[in-house]
């Protein structure tokens, strides 16, 4: 079964847009592409993080206020 493609709109930083337009060009794919593979990356890395946090909390000597500074998220 095909995924259901959903329009999203995003500000970014000019070089941000120059740098995604030159290796969208590159590879030959579209910049939706690129955001898309990014995107799922980012997630990727931040559910480790949130299971780091889940894990710390659960353990006596460490609040859940430390995970969230260490890891430089916001509380």
């Amino acid at each position: 079964m095909k995924a259901t493609k959903v329009m999203i709109s995003a500000k970014v930083d000019r070089n941000v847009f120059d740098t995604l337009d030159v290796y969208a060009k590159e590879l030959q794919v579209s910049k939706s592409w690129i955001v898309q593979q990014a995107l799922k990356q980012y997630f990727d890395k931040y559910d480790e993080y949130l299971g780091d946090m889940r894990v710390a909390s659960l353990s006596e000597g460490i609040s859940h206020e430390d995970v969230l500074k260490e890891y430089g998220l916001p509380h």
